[in-house]
């Protein structure tokens, strides 16, 4: 061991393990368990036997948590939205108010970026609703699944770290709180969190790049193909992909005498937003005299989505009973297909967590954070921070866990070498996104690929090269800010940047020479 809380380099074989198995055999489930099972073989002193069942036991663990009880159980209320709103027909007759609305392809990806950030409450039911919405919009355009998971995971996830009002901000302020706590900083942490924003480039750039490659028309790498094949010759997936989602709108027949409006998906869809703030509020004990700041920092972001998602569900259902007069036998058929919507991935969820708890047993985050201390210096700080998170949520595939193991080094460490503290903690929640969004066994990344239906790792190959190149840039502007540039000075080069590298790389590089997986 490197140290006594690390393995050292083996720290990173579960992960990796695991990505190049996806990337090579398209099989990510039993990929994800080759990485469980190496990692736990590790923790249990390499009997394979014993391994086996450690993954067994750590796969039971991390299903049975409180907070992953709760997302799973959020996963399935939402997949028996889902299946009563195709019973209902609302999201067909939405999507045909919508449809006389857009009249291009460049309308129908604009319209999904807008969506994407318009519902920045919570990044999985932004990613929900919009794939739901948007995907039978896109299919008419012929836009690629790939296309459309790339545009929900760059807007929606990004949107909502940043958002003053949403589930992120209670647990981000949370871990500012206690680290300024721990380190003695008379700091305000809310202050901190808004300081910190312009200082998100990585969340900031990746936004913009969405909205450059659609105006554009700017798509490089392995996107391009998609495009090309999706445009020319109609398909939407690649010849023997594998989308994320089986059910389907048209698996669930609408009742002969149920005429289908488009509020019966506006309906359910507003209550979940408007009850996810209430319930934000409401556990963080606003309407017990807190303030709304305080409030929001001490929301239980669990129960607040699991109360939305079955306010939204309950809504549908009594819309279907009460007002569209449809069969209770029908209704339960069509919640049935909505479970089986969210079965795989909900395997996939299970799993990419317990990897990442044995990459966290292992100690895969005081391992990066040990290879760069020597570089550390206040200069080097923002930039230093970034690479590690990005490492690290990488290779843990979440961007809170990643938080909760970076924080702890990297708050008490900028306080003492006299460090920005608004551009380390920027580094630290942007970096973490940014290794998020990179990674195959991430929950946001599988959630993307299963509410654009598309391949997973056909999106995981060609959203890489979007956010390597916002990655690239938003780590020289760390090295820019921490030698003195003003931000909104490095804020507006990155933008120029992006624009140019997506022009370079769409009129000048090979799709095969960039691509992560030939098919």
């Amino acid at each position: 061991m490197a140290t006594a809380e690390t393995y050292g380099a083996i720290s990173l074989a579960p992960a990796l393990l695991a990505i190049a198995l996806t990337l090579w055999s398209r099989q990510v489930l039993l990929s994800l368990f080759a990485g469980i099972w190496i990692g736990a073989t590790v923790l249990v002193g390499w009997n394979p036997i014993a391994g086996a069942a450690k993954s067994l036991d750590l796969l039971a663990v991390q299903v049975t948590e409180p907070f992953n009880v709760r997302l799973l159980l959020f996963t399935f209320l939402i997949g028996a939205m889902l299946g009563m709103v195709f019973l209902s027909g609302g999201m067909n007759a939405l999507a045909n108010r919508i449809t006389r609305r857009v009249k291009t392809r460049k309308q129908a990806e604009l319209g999904t970026g807008v969506l994407g950030m318009l519902i920045f409450v919570d990044s999985y039911a932004s990613t929900m609703i919009t794939g739901s919405v948007m995907r039978p919009i896109t299919d008419r355009y012929d836009i690629s699944r790939e296309k459309l998971a790339y545009i929900l995971d760059s807007t929606t996830a990004p949107t909502a770290s940043v958002a003053v009002v949403s589930t992120w901000l209670g647990f981000e302020v949370g871990l500012i709180r206690t680290q300024l706590q721990n380190a003695g900083a008379g700091v305000d942490p809310f202050v901190l969190f808004l300081q910190s924003i312009p200082f998100r480039f990585y969340s900031l750039l990746a936004m913009a790049l969405v909205f450059v490659v659609v105006l554009g028309d700017l798509d490089f790498g392995p996107m391009k193909e998609a495009e090309r094949r999706a445009r020319e010759e109609g398909k939407l997936v690649r010849d023997d992909a594998t989308p994320l989602i089986e059910t389907q709108e048209d698996d669930i027949d609408t009742p002969d005498h149920v005429e289908g409006e488009w509020w019966y998906f506006a309906a359910p869809i507003l209550v979940m937003v408007g009850m996810t703030g209430f319930s934000l509020l409401y556990s963080g004990g606003f309407f017990g005299g807190r303030g709304v700041v305080d409030a929001l920092s001490e929301a239980n972001t669990a129960n607040a989505i699991l109360w939305a998602a079955f306010a939204s569900a309950a809504t549908i259902l009594a819309i279907l009973v009460g007002h569209a007069r449809v069969e209770l036998e029908d209704v339960s058929d069509s919640i049935f297909e909505g479970f089986k919507m969210v079965m795989f991935p909900v395997a996939v969820l299970s799993m990419a967590w317990t990897i990442g708890a044995v990459s966290q047993q292992l100690g895969v985050g005081p391992y990066v954070v040990s290879i760069t201390e020597g570089l550390v210096t206040p200069e080097l700080l923002p930039a230093v921070i970034f690479v590690s998170a990005a490492l690290i949520s990488f290779a843990i595939g979440t961007s809170w866990g990643t938080m909760s193991i970076i924080f702890p080094v990297a708050v008490p460490l900028a306080v003492e070498i006299g460090g920005p503290l608004p551009a380390a903690v920027g580094a630290i929640l942007t970096g973490s996104l940014f290794g998020d969004h990179c990674s195959p066994i991430s929950d946001t990344t599988v959630l993307s690929s299963m509410f654009a239906a598309s391949d997973h790792v056909d999106h995981v190959n060609t959203q890489i090269p979007y956010a390597v190149l916002a990655g690239s840039v938003a780590t020289l502007l760390f090295l820019a800010a921490g030698y003195g540039t003003p931000v909104w000075a490095a804020l507006a080069v990155g933008v120029v940047a992006v624009v140019a590298g997506a022009y370079v790389l769409s009129e000048q590089v090979d799709v095969g020479a960039v691509t992560v997986y030939e098919n």
